[in-house]
C-alpha cells in the first residue's frame, strides 16, 4: 500500500469521540485529544506537561497509583474509577483505563482512555441506598416479603424470601428458596388447598391475590396469616408475583370478639324485648283482676256483704302475690343477664326510709307488727339508684313484718361510718339458724317458710343482694334464733349537701278542680277499669282514644290537661306517639303519665328522658293512680 494511503493516526487520535491521552513513564501528559480537553474543561496547553496525578482528587490517588504499578508489573490493562475536575462542576467521576507501552522490560508510555461515569455513579448510589432500605425492611418487617415465580409443579419457585419467614414459618430464607414446601408444610392442609386454588386463579388472570390461612409456627402455635400479591414482569418478559404475608391472628380474634359481642348484643336485645313483652302480657290481665277487686272493695253502691268483701280481699291479695312473683322473676332474670340499669345519684336516706315505712304501714298494721320511728344518726345522703334503694328497703322491711311475731317490732336505723352509710332493718321474729343463714341467698329456697303458710317466692333477698352489689355496696346479716334478725345495707356516702326534691308518700295533695284527661289504651278491659276509677273524681272529664292515630286527632281537637298513655298501642308505641305530639307546636307541652304493663326499668328510664312526668305500672293501685293524677293536675 502506498504511503499516501496510510491513515493519519494523529488525526484519528484528535478526532476520536473517546477521551484519550498519552503519558510518559512518569505519568506526565505528552498528548491529549480534543474530547478529553472538553470533558476536563481545560485547554491542551494547560494539560500537556502536567502529571495526571495532579488532576485527580487526592483521596483517589492511592488507588490509581496501585493500579498503575499492578499494570506495569503484570503488563495488562487496568481500569480505575476516580474523580477529576470538569467544566462547570467541582468534580465528576471518570472511568480511566491504562494500557502500558513497553520498551524492553520497562514501561515507557501509558495510553489512557477515560469516560465520564458521574450519572452511573449517582445511579449506583441510589441503587445502593434503595437496596439497603429494602434489606432493612425485609429484615425488620414482622411479615414475609417474597417474590414467586410460577412453575410447572404446584409449588412453583420462590426467588426472594425475607427474614420474617423464620418467625412466621419456622424456616430460614435459604430453606424456603431451596424449596417453597418448607413454608407450605406449615400451612393447615385444607387451608393450603384453598390457597393454591386462589393463587392459580390470580396467576391465570394476572390479578391481585388475597388469601387467608392458618399456619403452625416453630413454637407450635396456630396463627392466622394473610397473603397478598400482585403480578409483575421480569427483565425477560416473564411473569413473577411480588407479595407480602402478614400475621393477622389478633385481627381475627378482634373480628371474632366483635361477632360474639354483636351476637350477645342481639341476644340481649331479644331477651329484653321478650321480658318487656312478658311483663306486659302477664301484668295486663292482673291489672283487671286487682283493679276491679279494689273498686269492688271501695264501692258503696251497693255495699257488699262481709263475706263478699272477704272474697274480694282474697282476690286482691292473690293478685298482689302473683304480681310480686312476676316482678321478682323478671328482676332476677334481668340481673343475671347483666341487663339491669343502675343510675347512681345522691339520695336522701331519710326521705327513702319514710317512703318505705309509709308503703309498708298497712301490711304491718294487718300483721299486728309495730313500726318504730326511724333513727337517723348523722346519715344524710347516699350514692344509690333511688328506685332500687327503695326496692331493697321495701323488701327488707316487708320481710321483717312478714316473718315477725304478733305484737313484734321492726326498727330502721341509719348512720354514717367513715365514707359509708349503713341502713339497718331489724325485727323481733324467730331469727335464723347458722345453717339457714348459709342458704339465705339461694334462689327459690324459702328455708321452710312455705310450710308455715307464709307467702313468698324465695328470690326477694337474692334480688336485694344483687342490687346492693350492683350499687357498690355490701349486705350484712346478723341473726339470733328466737330473738330476731337484722339486715344492714352499706353504701357509699355522698359528699353533696342536697335539698330534698320529693316528699314522703304520705303527703297527698288536695283534690284538684275540673280537668280533661285523655286516656290512650287499646285494651277494652283496661278502659273500663280506668273509667270506673275516674268516676271517683266527678270533676274530671275522661276522653278515650283506642289508637295512636285517634289520640293525635283528639289532642288537636280537645287539648286535654293531661295524657294517660299505654306504652304498647296497636298502631304505634307510646314513645312514637309522644314524638309526634312534641313535633307539633300545637300539641307540645301537655303533661304525660305512662300507665303500662311494661315494667322493665329501661323503659321507665326512657320514659323519664322523653319527658313523662310519671310512670305507673300495671296492675295499678287505685289510690296511687288517683294520687299521681292529682299531683300532676295540681301543677296547672
Amino acid at each position: 500500500m502506498p504511503s499516501s494511503d496510510l491513515p493519519d493516526y494523529l488525526d484519528c487520535f484528535q478526532r476520536s469521540p473517546a477521551a484519550q491521552a498519552i503519558l510518559d513513564r512518569d505519568g506526565v501528559v505528552i498528548e491529549i485529544n480534543e474530547q478529553a480537553c472538553r470533558l476536563l474543561g481545560m485547554g491542551r496547553d494547560a494539560l500537556v506537561g502536567r502529571r495526571v496525578a495532579e488532576l485527580i482528587f487526592e483521596e483517589d490517588r492511592p488507588a490509581l497509583n496501585a493500579a498503575i504499578q499492578d499494570s506495569a508489573r503484570h503488563r495488562h490493562t487496568v481500569e480505575v474509577d476516580c474523580r477529576m475536575p470538569a467544566s462547570g462542576s467541582v468534580g465528576r467521576w471518570f472511568s480511566v483505563q491504562f494500557q502500558p507501552g513497553f520498551q524492553g522490560d520497562r514501561a515507557q508510555t501509558w495510553y489512557v482512555v477515560f469516560a465520564d461515569i458521574t450519572e452511573r455513579k449517582r445511579h449506583d448510589a441510589w441503587l445502593t441506598q434503595r437496596n439497603a432500605l429494602l434489606t432493612a425492611l425485609s429484615n425488620n418487617l414482622p411479615g414475609v416479603i417474597y417474590v414467586f415465580r410460577p412453575g410447572p409443579d404446584k409449588g412453583g419457585r420462590l426467588e426472594f424470601v425475607s427474614e420474617g419467614a423464620r418467625d412466621l414459618f419456622g424456616c430460614s430464607p435459604e430453606e424456603a428458596l431451596a424449596s417453597p414446601w418448607a413454608m407450605y408444610n406449615r400451612v393447615v392442609p385444607e387451608d393450603l388447598n384453598q390457597f393454591f386454588q386462589q393463587r392459580d386463579l390470580a396467576v391465570e388472570s394476572s390479578g391481585r391475590l388475597h388469601s387467608e390461612f392458618r399456619v403452625r409456627n416453630s413454637q407450635g402455635e396456630m396463627r392466622w396469616c394473610s397473603a397478598d400479591s400482585v403480578a409483575g414482569i421480569d427483565p425477560d418478559g416473564l411473569e413473577v408475583r411480588c407479595g407480602y404475608i402478614s400475621d393477622i391472628t389478633e385481627h381475627k380474634l378482634y373480628q371474632e370478639a366483635m361477632v360474639a359481642a354483636e351476637t350477645a348484643e342481639r341476644a340481649s336485645r331479644a331477651k329484653s324485648e321478650f321480658l318487656s313483652r312478658m311483663s306486659h302480657e302477664l301484668r295486663t290481665p292482673l291489672n283487671a283482676v286487682i283493679g276491679f277487686a279494689q273498686l269492688l272493695r271501695i264501692d258503696t253502691q251497693p255495699r257488699l256483704s262481709e263475706g263478699q268483701i272477704r272474697k274480694v280481699e282474697l282476690i286482691e291479695r292473690s293478685g298482689a302475690h302473683l304480681l310480686a312473683v312476676i316482678s321478682d322473676v323478671l328482676d332476677l332474670s334481668r340481673i343475671e343477664a347483666g341487663d339491669m340499669p343502675i343510675s347512681l345519684e345522691p339520695v336522701h336516706v331519710d326521705t327513702v326510709v319514710l317512703d318505705v315505712l309509709a308503703m309498708v304501714a298497712e301490711s304491718a298494721q294487718a300483721a299486728r307488727v309495730q313500726l318504730a320511728p326511724p333513727q337517723f344518726e348523722l346519715a344524710s345522703s347516699v350514692m344509690a339508684d333511688r328506685v332500687r334503694l327503695r326496692q331493697i328497703l321495701v323488701n327488707l322491711v316487708s320481710n321483717a313484718v312478714k316473718y315477725n311475731r304478733p305484737e313484734g317490732m321492726v326498727r330502721v336505723r341509719a348512720w354514717q361510718s367513715g365514707d359509708r352509710i349503713a341502713i339497718e332493718v331489724s325485727d323481733t321474729g324467730l331469727g335464723l339458724t347458722e345453717e339457714q343463714q348459709q342458704h339465705l341467698f339461694e334462689p327459690f329456697n324459702r328455708l321452710g317458710a312455705d310450710q308455715k303458710g307464709i307467702d313468698g317466692t324465695g328470690i326477694g333477698l337474692v334480688i336485694v343482694k344483687r342490687l346492693v352489689d350492683l350499687m357498690g355496696g355490701q349486705l350484712l346479716v346478723r341473726s339470733v334464733p328466737l330473738v330476731g334478725t337484722s339486715f344492714t345495707v352499706e353504701l357509699p356516702a355522698s359528699d353533696e349537701d342536697l335539698q330534698s326534691d320529693h316528699g314522703p308518700l304520705l303527703d297527698l295533695p288536695e283534690p284538684s278542680s275540673a280537668a280533661t284527661v285523655l286516656y290512650v289504651e287499646d285494651n277494652e278491659v283496661n278502659v273500663v277499669l280506668v273509667r270506673q276509677i275516674m268516676a271517683l273524681r266527678p270533676s274530671w272529664h275522661l276522653l278515650v282514644a283506642k289508637s295512636g292515630a285517634e289520640a293525635l286527632d283528639m289532642v288537636r281537637q280537645h287539648r286535654p290537661d293531661l295524657l294517660l298513655l299505654d306504652m304498647h298501642l296497636g298502631d304505634m308505641t307510646g314513645f312514637e306517639l309522644v314524638d309526634q305530639l312534641d313535633a307539633d307546636p300545637a300539641t307540645r307541652g301537655i303533661p304525660k303519665v305512662a300507665l303500662s304493663a311494661d315494667a322493665m326499668p329501661d323503659r321507665v328510664h326512657a320514659a323519664r328522658e322523653r319527658g313523662f312526668a310519671a310512670y305507673i305500672t300495671k296492675p295499678l293501685n287505685v289510690a296511687k293512680l288517683l294520687q299521681c293524677l292529682e299531683e300532676q293536675l295540681s301543677k296547672r
